[in-house]
């Protein structure tokens, strides 16, 4: 296909990706892409898809004779994906036009599926647990459902969060999620070195209350986990960072004292919030307490929780949340959650929390790529670990 045609029919324009992916190496094997009732199969059992959603991924799989660009794509993905296998850092491939439709949307989602041995192969090579694993890869489905209803329809928007995923960066150890991730040259702790790994923690709107006991296991778990798996990359002394909206410190000012949120965010050092800390913070917010994309008229916001009613009251009188940026060494969390745990339950949650664990059950797989041959394995006894962090103390605020 003509480079000009390929440029003007996916979009590419305005961006560096037909360039990025036109100079990868020639294809030396067809992408290994799973049939439709595999890559249903695996989604609903594996990857904690509901039935539409895996139906509709289903529905547009690509062909290579009927979608000859969105194959060439579904290539080029494919291959980014398996030559930066344990690669850090999301791949931001670019948003294609509508006019594709379904298959436009899923395509990059297909890629992933279609990586997927070598995910596997990873993880066992780096011993991770394959509860580990498929509790990490079942993240898919909880996307998908909020994707359903932010938009209205089966699609994957956030599809490059996976990127993580299925490179085997980031994992899924009880309730939060921990991504290696690498600082940047104007990263904002103090203390610390661009290129120096980070844990960045992130947290998954499924799997129950935010509380202190299982943030607590989370870090413990992960404290333990990185040096064992992947001492090689992460220090045995980590920083743990957190970038989200929950650590917005107006937020101590409206919830209750001893509500998860407030009690999350007190477990860190905040640092000086990015220049777009507002605008990101209220974008956040409509995502992922609203289910809301776009324009929005805050009166009309849903106020059914605590949560919602503080936040939307908040937008009504043009003081939004903000995406605020913070730190902790293990010792620092560890310690700030024991005592979190101490203080009286909170009844405050978010509002799409289902109070369920995320994890994915165990089942056959009838594609040898995708069928884990190790036995299941027993959860980790769980005990805490302690290290010491050799970083300047941020002022607290």
């Amino acid at each position: 296909m003509e480079s000009q045609h390929l440029i003007d029919r996916l979009g590419l324009a305005e961006t560096d990706w037909y360039q990025r992916w036109n100079g990868l190496p020639p294809s030396t094997d067809p992408v290994p892409l799973p049939t439709a009732s595999e890559a249903e199969r695996l989604l609903v059992e594996r990857l904690g898809a509901d039935p539409v959603d895996a139906a509709a991924v289903a529905a547009a799989r690509p062909d290579p004779r009927r979608d000859p660009e969105l194959w060439w794509v579904l290539d080029r993905c494919y291959r980014q994906l398996s030559d930066d296998m344990g690669g850090v850092g999301m791949l931001l491939w670019p948003k294609l036009p509508e006019d594709l439709g379904a298959t436009g949307r899923f395509v990059y989602l297909w890629a992933l599926l279609a990586v997927l041995p070598q995910t596997l192969e990873y993880h066992r090579s780096r011993g991770v647990p394959q509860e580990v694993t498929w509790a990490t890869l079942g993240n898919v489905g909880e996307k998908l459902r909020l994707n359903r209803a932010r938009y209205g329809e089966p699609g994957l928007a956030v599809v490059f969060w996976f990127t993580l995923h299925f490179r085997g960066s980031i994992f899924r150890l009880g309730r939060l999620e921990f991504a290696m991730e690498r600082l940047g040259d104007s990263h904002p702790f103090t203390g610390h070195r661009a290129g120096e790994m980070t844990l960045g923690m992130h947290i998954p709107g499924e799997g129950g209350p935010l509380s202190a006991a299982s943030c607590r296991e989370s870090v413990e778990w992960a404290d333990r986990f990185f040096p064992e798996h992947f001492g090689d990359l992460v220090p045995a002394d980590p920083m743990y960072t957190c970038t989200s909206w929950l650590l917005d410190p107006q937020l101590g000012d409206h919830l209750p004292v001893e509500a998860n949120i407030v009690r999350f965010g007190r477990c860190f050092d905040l640092v000086a919030a990015s220049p777009t800390a507002a605008v990101d913070g209220e974008k956040d917010v409509l995502q992922f307490v609203f289910d809301h994309i776009g324009p929005y008229d805050a009166a009309a916001l849903p106020r059914d929780s605590t949560l919602r009613r503080v936040l939307a009251d908040g937008l009504a009188r043009g003081s939004p949340g903000r995406s605020a940026r913070a730190c902790g060494d293990a010792t620092d969390l560890g310690g700030s959650l024991t005592s979190a745990v101490a203080q009286r339950p909170c009844t405050t949650t978010l509002p799409d929390e289902p109070g369920a664990t995320a994890t994915s059950p165990a089942v056959n797989n009838h594609h040898s790529g995708w069928t884990d041959p190790r036995p299941p394995e027993p959860p980790p006894v769980r005990t805490p670990t302690r290290h010491r962090c050799d970083r300047r103390r941020s002022r607290r605020r």
